[in-house]
């Protein structure tokens, strides 16, 4: 498989060892990335609420890109994925607006035509490449409890994006299991991490962490494990934020999905993944292999840090 490679602003700026581990893990599934010369999605909250017409005309020229390569897109980045599945959805849906678009990439030596699609890196390793796939490569299983958040942009409007159920997502705590984690349920799985209304009103976006920590919190995980970059950086330094304000004392390392696949598909250079995390967190150090570790049961797994 080969797509262009969309890794998106916050996760190519802020947190360049999320899009490394994604770099080292995709061709050991055969998966080839390609990079090309794309924007910003552009972001699919403030852009869209100034200009509609901004917001869709700069996702088609994306797009756009791609299609001229005869590529489809992997997303890295939740709300790219929303913005970039939605442009294309309203796009094929109504004729008279693609035309408009159209014509104003024609500047560019640009057509939006429809041809690709929008994959996550979530979709390529659960639908494209497969759990099994993924487990028979482990080679050193991750023996921690953690909770799982798909995040808002992956799960709604789950009629355009396809990802999960949108009120009861299980695939990435499907695809945790694959490395050998054991997810935990809690309450407010599906609750927003506070992002989206920091800008309005940051109080209101951390009291809505708070109360979603407070519920991982219960439960006693390990690590928190997301897809999406905005959600890891609300997680891991939103929370030390919101110990400030509110006197919690939230401790909970934070990592994206495939930091721990390159750590269970025993990649060289993952250390270098995990100096760049703020909450830190010792994984287990055990040298078995996965045949050598076949007996190991949950009661055997670390506490909390």
């Amino acid at each position: 498989m080969k797509f262009a490679f969309f890794p998106g602003c916050t996760m190519a700026y802020r947190l360049p060892f999320a899009e490394k581990s994604i770099r080292m893990v995709v061709p050991h599934f055969d998966v080839e990335l390609v990079d090309l010369a794309f924007t910003c999605c552009p972001e699919p909250n403030t852009v869209r609420a100034l200009s509609d017409d901004t917001w869709i005309t700069l996702a088609a020229r994306n797009i756009a890109l791609a299609e001229a390569e005869g590529l489809n897109i992997l997303t890295a980045c939740a709300g790219c994925h929303e913005s970039l599945s939605l442009a294309k959805h309203e796009l094929d849906e109504n004729p008279d607006r693609k035309n408009k678009v159209n014509e104003l990439l024609k500047d560019l030596g640009l057509e939006y035509k429809g041809t690709s699609t929008i994959v996550h890196v979530h979709q390529l390793l659960f639908d494209e490449i497969g759990i099994e796939s993924i487990s028979s490569k482990v080679v050193r299983p991750v023996p921690i409890k953690v909770v799982t958040h798909t995040g808002c942009h992956l799960l709604r409007p789950e009629r355009v994006l396809h990802v999960d159920n949108a009120e009861v997502p299980v695939k990435l705590d499907m695809l945790c299991e694959s490395l050998g984690m054991v997810p935990l349920e809690y309450m407010d799985k599906t609750m927003c991490c506070g992002a989206g209304v920091r800008k309005i009103n940051s109080v209101t976006s951390y009291a809505i962490l708070r109360e979603k920590m407070t519920s991982i919190a219960m439960v006693e995980p390990n690590a928190i494990v997301v897809f999406c970059p905005t959600c890891f950086i609300t997680f891991e330094s939103g929370q030390r934020v919101a110990n400030r304000i509110f006197g919690t004392d939230f401790k909970i390392p934070v990592f994206y999905y495939t930091e721990l696949l390159a750590i269970a598909l025993n990649l060289p250079e993952t250390d270098i993944l995990l100096a760049e995390h703020r909450v830190k967190i010792e994984l287990p150090t055990s040298t078995e292999t996965k045949e050598e570790n076949k007996t190991e049961t949950k009661d055997s797994i670390p506490s909390s840090p």
